[in-house]
Parts: C-alpha cells; sequence; structure tokens
C-alpha cells in the first residue's frame, strides 16, 4: 500500500504542469463565458475592457516598479536580482485574478447581476490579457537570455501583443459562428449537440496555442464563450 501510494505521489510529482492547463483551462474558460448573461455583458461591455485592459497594464507596472525599486530586486548585491523585464514578468504573473468566491458570496448575498455579471467578465478577459502580456515579456526575457536570438524590437513586442490580444477574439468569433451552425441543423440530439459545442471549444484553443498561429487561446474562448451565450443557445 505505501509503495502504491509513493509511486503515485512521485507521479503525479513529475506530471508535466502544462497537461493540467491545458486540459482543464479550456472547460473551465468557456463554461464561465458561456453562462454570462449576453445582455448585461453588452450593456457593462467598456467597463469590463477597462478594467481589463489598461487597468491591468497598469497593475502590471505597478507590481514591476515595487519589486525593481522598493524592494530592492535591482540590486547587484541582492541574492536574485531581477531585470525589469523579469520584475514586469512576474507583475504579469500576480495581475491575474480569480473571482470564484467572490462571486458565490455575491451571489449569496442577493447581489445584483449587473455587478456579478461585471466582476466575472473582468476576469474572464483579465485572465486572457495577463497571459498576453506574460507572453511577450516571456519571449523578451527568452531572446535576452539567449545569445543566438535579436532582442525583440518595440515594433515586434507591439505586433505580437495587438496579434495574440486581437486574433484571439476574432479566431473565438469565427468557430462560433461555424459552430452556432452546426448546431442549428442537428434536431433534437442533445448528446451530439453538447460534444460539438465541447469538441470546438477544445479543438480552438488547441489551434489558437499550437497551430503556428499566435493567438491567446485563453481570449478565443471567451469571444467563442459570448458568442455561443449570443446566438449559439437558441
Amino acid at each position: 500500500m505505501e509503495e502504491t501510494t509513493a509511486a503515485s505521489i512521485k507521479a503525479w510529482s513529475e506530471i508535466d504542469p502544462h497537461l493540467l492547463l491545458f486540459v482543464f483551462l479550456p472547460a473551465l474558460i468557456f463554461e464561465s463565458a458561456f453562462n454570462s448573461d449576453w445582455h448585461i455583458f453588452r450593456k457593462i461591455f467598456w467597463q469590463v475592457i477597462l478594467m481589463a485592459g489598461p487597468m491591468l497594464l497598469a497593475s502590471t507596472g505597478l507590481s514591476a516598479g515595487m519589486m525593481y525599486y522598493v524592494l530592492g530586486y535591482n540590486d547587484d548585491g541582492a541574492e536574485h536580482k531581477f531585470t525589469m523585464t523579469a520584475a514586469l514578468l512576474y507583475g504579469a504573473i500576480i495581475s491575474a485574478t480569480d473571482p470564484v468566491a467572490v462571486v458565490a458570496l455575491l451571489k449569496e448575498l442577493g447581489a445584483s447581476k449587473q455587478l456579478s455579471t461585471m466582476i466575472e467578465g473582468e476576469s474572464l478577459l483579465n485572465d486572457g490579457t495577463a497571459m498576453v502580456v506574460f507572453y511577450v515579456f516571456l519571449g523578451m526575457i527568452e531572446a535576452e537570455n539567449d545569445p543566438l536570438k535579436e532582442p525583440a524590437t518595440f515594433g515586434e513586442v507591439v505586433l505580437q501583443f495587438f496579434r495574440l490580444s486581437g486574433g484571439g477574439p476574432i479566431f473565438g468569433i469565427f468557430v462560433g459562428i461555424i459552430t452556432s451552425t452546426v448546431l442549428a441543423n442537428i434536431n433534437n440530439n442533445f448528446v451530439l449537440e453538447v460534444n460539438t459545442t465541447i469538441c470546438a471549444a477544445y479543438i480552438m484553443f488547441f489551434f489558437a496555442e499550437f497551430s503556428g498561429l499566435g493567438f491567446s487561446g485563453i481570449l478565443a474562448l471567451v469571444a467563442l464563450g459570448l458568442w455561443m451565450s449570443f446566438a449559439g443557445k437558441t
């Protein structure tokens, strides 16, 4: 029994973290976006964009400044010295929010649907934007530490950011139109409808992340979920 438990713990400790991320993330992100109230989300869209876009970038910059200037991780004598790019990468990591407990508490307290939708919608786009910023700074750090790579120019960084953040939602809406068209031609076959929807979310995510398109899979999932909430359910 002890040997079996030890073997199980060892197997779990050596599992690739990307496996857990790519197995559970598409279902969690899509489900949250799909169950959002589209009509309320449309009314508060620009508020959500403001919090998940400029405010997240501001949070990333302030967190990086705290690490670099206030806590002194830029000191040459520090045990773990940060470059400014590494500090910005840290800021992107901790700027992602998880409002599951907050939204559950709001529902128990009977808070307005608009407030719950705004917090949950901000979290969805926040996760996607934080991942985009993370990938941008990660690529910059990899280029800095690889002597065979030339550092990315400012234009290349901006282009990568807009390709990730803009291409993902466009791709998600495109897949959503195809999925809703397919579902419209399925009559009273609930198993096939559910399987088609789930497969669309996973296939789209992996195409966005690994096919060379260079899109954000998370933002594509958010766009797909919102489109299905708007047109796919009916």
